[in-house]
């Protein structure tokens, strides 16, 4: 492919001929059959030199911490026999991770290998694509070029913003219980439960013989390993609830805040649930990554209450932990009588431990009435603003302990 200004010097020495003709000047058609085969001479070397370029791209890390970077590296290699002249590189990249990387190659040799970095900046939550990469061959007059487009692509995860934190989410339910409906059972482990019958692999330690001489074969203890910690974090999502959007907004704070609970609950050693009031069903234990990027892509919801989402959380057996991070409730209706407020105290009847963070977009007044009804209720509640830290309202929730340090995205 001819760049413009092949084409402008084409046009040019055609000219120059027709010139030289008119005028009966000799060295102007020298002239001009040197630009003509300048230009053609620059198209087949561009298309001979860009035969087999092949590129790779890594992330490291996949996934990025709110306001910590990520790595990008392009690693060029030219698998043909002939040197590649003049490179240009483009990747394409969301402007909120980087602006547009573009490098200049000088040249590649046959089976050189060349490798580009650039750095991902992790400004705003999301999943972003990053790729695929355009590769511009350019003689070195700038004359002619070939585009070659490739199609690899590759995903970079923002997580939200983790706020620090006090030194435990839920100080006394470290080593507390987990769900009862289901009883992780083992071969090994600390409680005697049943036995069963021998399987190959069994530890032989285990061999209960009494059973095994009256039953005429090989039993086995089957023992219960000790429950795990569990904990429901709860995320309000609501449009109608936070009304504003940005990255400064109620909606923003609640997913930061949801963040933050499933970073440090996940260091606690709980297993985790996230729920959301656009959730159709009842959630299932997930990894704290999972569950990051899930909050990492959370849009806000058009539904209008929280109650049909907290009602399947009802009827839990009185364990766990149960984190909700919520609207102010929307409306002019009394607090004690708000069907949000009043699906929150029911759900969380069924959790051993209750805590609560109000966001506080609007009236500040009806959030501290929350706060303080949940906590007449048996309820750890606070209120919080968008511009607020959590680590200050904290205080308020776990009796004034020293804060941990201040987390670094970093670390």
């Amino acid at each position: 492919m001819i760049t413009r200004r092949g084409a402008l010097l084409a046009f040019s020495a055609v000219g120059l001929w027709g010139v030289g003709r008119f005028l009966g000047v000799a060295e102007f058609y020298v002239i001009a059959a040197a630009a003509l085969a300048l230009v053609a001479g620059a198209v087949i070397a561009v298309r001979v030199s860009t035969a087999n370029v092949s590129v790779r791209r890594h992330l490291a890390p996949a996934r990025i911490l709110w306001g910590g970077t990520g790595d990008v590296t392009l690693d060029l290699r030219n698998d043909a026999r002939v040197p590649a002249s003049l490179l240009l590189v483009e990747d394409s990249c969301h402007m909120l991770l980087a602006p547009t990387p573009r490098f200049i190659v000088p040249g590649l040799g046959a089976g050189r290998t060349t490798t580009l970095r650039y750095s991902l900046a992790g400004s705003a939550r999301g999943r972003y694509t990053v790729g695929p990469m355009r590769l511009r061959v350019r003689d070195p007059f700038g004359l002619a070029q070939r585009i070659r487009r490739y199609r690899g692509t590759d995903e970079a995860v923002v997580y939200p913003h983790i706020e620090p934190l006090e030194d435990s989410p839920a100080p006394g339910m470290r080593t507390g219980s987990g769900s009862s409906a289901i009883r992780r059972l083992f071969n090994t482990g600390d409680e005697f439960y049943t036995m069963r019958e021998y399987v190959t692999g069994d530890d032989l330690r285990q061999v209960h013989w009494p059973s095994t001489a009256h039953r005429e074969k090989l039993m086995v203890r089957q023992q219960e390993q000790p429950w795990e910690a569990e904990a429901t974090v709860f995320c309000d999502l609501r449009h109608s609830a936070h009304r504003h959007l940005g990255p400064h907004s109620p909606l923003e704070k609640c997913v930061s805040l949801a963040a933050s609970l499933v970073w440090h609950l996940a260091d606690d050693g709980f297993t985790l649930r996230l729920m959301t009031d656009a959730d159709s069903r009842s959630p299932g234990v997930q990894p704290w990554a999972q569950i990051l990027d899930r909050l990492a892509e959370v849009e806000p919801s058009q539904e209008r209450a929280l109650s049909p989402a907290l009602q399947r959380l009802r009827g839990g057996s009185g364990e766990g932990l149960f984190a909700a991070v919520v609207a102010t409730p929307p409306g002019e209706e009394p607090v004690a009588r708000h069907p949000d407020v009043r699906a929150l105290l029911q759900a969380g009847r069924g959790f051993h431990g209750r805590l609560a963070l109000i966001v506080v977009g609007g009236r500040g007044d009806r959030g501290t009435e929350t706060a303080a009804m949940l906590r007449s209720a048996g309820w750890r509640a606070a209120t919080i603003t968008p511009a607020q830290t959590l680590a200050s309202c904290w205080r308020t929730i776990g009796g004034g302990r020293r804060p941990a340090p201040a987390y670094q995205p970093g670390a």
